[in-house]
């Protein structure tokens, strides 16, 4: 049991985080995603920093400039991880600076935007 329960050991647990790595990965971008949705057409966004406080957290703090003006903002995301999709990560909540994202306003947002090409390229992280 020596030298083999070792590496397979090692092995599990490194497949464990890699496996939590990309969830986290794809819960930041699945945040940032949100950001043009919260904010004015034409708005330039910057992604200062995200970070995980929680394991189904997100928090993206990011400056916003509209008509010449810039402004500090953060949205906080919560996600689980649905078992039934593949473990697929999926947005349950969001607040930002301004109050939460609710209802129906969350469904669209999922339903609509977080899984459109066009969300992918508006990724203000991206790249």
């Amino acid at each position: 049991m020596g030298r083999f329960s070792t590496i397979a050991a090692a092995a599990a647990v490194l497949a464990t985080l890699a496996a939590c790595g990309q969830a986290d990965r794809d819960a930041a971008r699945l945040c940032r995603l949100t950001l043009p949705v919260l904010n004015p057409d034409g708005a330039e966004i910057a992604v200062l920093r995200a970070v995980a406080p929680e394991d189904d957290l997100v928090r993206v703090d990011y400056t916003v400039e509209i008509g010449g003006r810039s402004r500090q903002r953060w949205a906080l995301c919560r996600f689980a991880h649905d078992p039934i999709r593949g473990g697929r990560t999926e947005l349950v909540a969001l607040e930002t600076d301004e109050g939460p994202v609710t209802g129906a306003s969350l469904y669209l947002m999922r339903r609509f935007w977080l899984e459109t090409p066009d969300a992918q390229a508006a990724d203000p992280g991206a790249g």
